[in-house]
Order: C-alpha cells, then sequence, then structure tokens
C-alpha cells in the first residue's frame, strides 16, 4: 500500500467526519437534521409553487415513505403545510410555511458563514485545487465500491 495513499485517505476521512458532526450539531441547535433542512431549502427554492411527495422524493433521491415521514414532522411543528392540489383534490402538495421560512432565513445565513469561516483558510486558487481533487476522488469512487 502507497504510504500517501493511506495518508490522503485517512485526512480525508477525519476531515469529512468532523466537518459532518460540526454541521449535525448546528443543525440540530435549530432542531433540524439534513432531510429537514433539505426539504425546507427546495421548498423555499421552488415558492411559490409547492411539491408533490414525488418530486420532493426524486429531489432527494429518496423514497417516498421516507418524505412523507419527514413531512409529517415538518408539518407537526408548523414548518410545512399539506394542500390539496388545484387540479386534483387527491392529490396533496407541500408547502413551507411563514414559520419554515423564518427558520431557513435564520439557519442559512449562519450555514453560509460557518462555510466561509472553514475555507477562508484557502486562497481562491487553492480553493479551485480542492474542488479539482476532491472531484479526481469522486471519479475513484466506482472502484472503491468494487463497480
Amino acid at each position: 500500500m502507497d504510504r500517501y495513499s493511506l495518508e490522503a485517505y485517512l485526512l480525508l476521512m477525519s476531515v469529512s467526519d468532523e466537518v459532518r458532526e460540526i454541521a449535525n450539531t448546528k443543525l440540530s441547535c435549530h432542531g433540524l437534521g439534513e432531510g429537514r433542512i433539505m426539504t425546507l431549502v427546495l421548498l423555499l427554492e421552488n415558492q411559490p409553487e409547492p411539491l408533490s411527495h414525488s418530486r420532493l422524493a426524486e429531489l432527494m433521491s429518496v423514497t417516498k415513505g421516507s418524505i412523507t415521514g419527514l413531512v409529517d414532522s415538518l408539518e407537526q411543528d408548523g414548518l410545512v403545510k399539506r394542500i390539496e392540489a388545484p387540479e386534483d383534490r387527491r392529490t396533496r402538495l407541500i408547502a413551507i410555511t411563514p414559520a419554515g421560512l423564518d427558520l431557513v432565513n435564520v439557519y442559512l445565513p449562519q450555514k453560509w458563514r460557518g462555510i466561509e469561516q472553514l475555507m477562508s483558510h484557502l486562497s481562491l486558487e487553492e480553493r479551485d485545487t480542492l474542488v479539482g481533487l476532491l472531484q479526481k476522488v469522486q471519479e475513484g469512487l466506482p472502484a472503491y465500491r468494487g463497480e
């Protein structure tokens, strides 16, 4: 085994785990998880149009059953609401509520500041290089999976 490959792999895993842990801690301070914030952001991006359960599941690459549970909890917290589809009253659409908007508008600026702080130790050129290197690592994922 190439020592440098192992060192790069271990550092990548360590940094990734720590960034994810910090992000999850910050999310939990707002009563959020990755799925909850992603749902709210997708609904925000599609405003004023609400989204169907199927479309949300597709955008998040999860099952419709996962979306149902997620939307149930967000609705219970008053962050989203289900509404009848104008063209088919049997279909329910999901829309973000004013409380959901407020939460996203508080959380996202904090998130962006955190990302800027994390990356502030790198020059623009170094950030560009990092992105290029991570994309190359990403290209190796199929082989790592054994495909």
